[in-house]
């Protein structure tokens, strides 16, 4: 259901028959209005919140976050990122709770090509390195 002011909720159920009892349930939200959108969900029957933010500064630079709360741990940040639109290609990047540093190059070599060149790393240890090539087309 959409409300006029840029919200949006909703909410999933599930019912089991054999213990006659709900075993799942979770909501969602989000709002968007200009530049900013901002979402939250509910995960384990309520028991914890995920959040996730993003905010386009101008037409080449976006930057987003998503963190996670619950109880027993007040607030873990899952990811921080980026995206800079540049006339070379769109740059991404993140860094994630666990440390692990990821970037990457979307450009367009042909007419609807697009070609991708990622790399990931865990902090500053070089033997963890990662990188791939995609095509699209």
């Amino acid at each position: 259901m959409g409300i006029k002011f840029g919200f949006t909720v909703g909410g999933d159920a599930a019912y089991s028959l054999k213990d006659s009892s709900f075993s799942a349930y979770n909501l969602g939200a989000s709002y968007a209005k200009g530049p900013m959108f901002a979402a939250v969900t509910t995960g384990a029957k309520m028991s914890s919140f995920n959040v996730a933010m993003m905010y386009k500064v101008n037409s080449d630079i976006t930057i987003a976050s998503s963190t996670t709360h619950c109880a027993s741990k007040t607030c873990d940040v899952v990811a921080v990122g980026g995206l800079y639109k540049s006339p070379f290609g769109d740059f991404k990047g993140k860094i994630g709770s666990n440390g692990v540093v990821s970037a990457c190059l979307v450009k367009e070599v042909a007419k609807k090509v697009k070609l991708t060149a990622s790399g990931s790393m865990s902090g500053t240890d070089t033997s963890t390195f990662k990188y791939g090539l995609g095509l699209a087309m």
